[in-house]
């Protein structure tokens, strides 16, 4: 096989992911809505490229439970009810605060410093004068799951990031109310206070701290009417 033929390949291969991605960034941002139909031959026009990986795309979000097929109707994204929300949250209630636990214990100086930084461009984001909502919440789940993916349980880390997956159309939501959910300090001390444990190894601490954090989330859910927060 040639070089050629390689790259052809290798174009062929990561182009479904290129438009998964995309696929993902209008969710984000909004452009496409919960239970919007998905017209294969629409998005296909729009990226200028054939049918097929967009189908192996819309598969991906399928399996990402973000979007489901219907008879008659064809491939939409899911429609999530406040019961849905809840029931995400509590399960990432019980899952977070577990691997979390572990990755205090597994935690080196060097991934430590790792998290410090990212908690630093955290910060930086947080407080720029325009707010990006998206780049603030990818910020987000990057510190998250650069603590998570410490703890070496690989199999409830992609549980845990399917549930976040599932939560993306709220991204923008999530980032335009956050002044209004606790303030931006509240929000750098919420991550600070993650940081501080890991730094004393206190996977106890950052357990607690954790559960906390999305207990509150759980409990907002249930006494709002915009319940649609991360």
């Amino acid at each position: 096989m040639n070089q050629s033929d390689s790259a052809t390949i290798l174009q062929r291969d990561t182009l479904p992911m290129q438009i998964l991605s995309t696929l993902m960034d209008w969710i984000m941002d909004g452009k496409l809505k919960m239970g919007e139909k998905l017209n294969t031959e629409e998005i296909a026009r729009q990226l200028g490229v054939s049918r097929m990986p967009i189908r192996e795309a819309l598969n991906s979000l399928e399996k990402m439970g973000l979007a489901e097929s219907v008879p008659y109707v064809g491939v939409r994204l899911v429609s999530l009810t406040q019961e849905d929300v809840l029931q995400i949250y509590l399960m990432r209630r019980e899952l977070e605060p577990l691997v979390a636990e572990r990755a205090c214990t597994n935690i080196t100086d060097d991934t430590l410093r790792e998290i410090q930084q990212i908690h630093q461009e955290y910060i930086q984001i947080i407080r720029e004068p325009e707010l990006d909502a998206k780049k603030l919440y990818l910020q987000n789940r990057k510190f998250h799951f650069a603590i998570y993916s410490i703890s070496g349980m690989d199999r409830i880390c992609a549980v845990i990031e399917s549930l976040w997956d599932t939560l993306s159309f709220f991204k923008l939501i999530y980032g335009r109310n956050v002044i209004h959910i606790g303030g931006v300090e509240q929000m750098i001390m919420e991550h600070q206070r993650y940081v501080d444990a890991l730094e004393k190894r206190d996977s106890e601490a950052l357990k607690k701290l954790l559960h906390g954090t999305l207990e509150k989330r759980i409990s907002g859910i249930s006494a709002e009417i915009d319940y649609y927060t991360l």
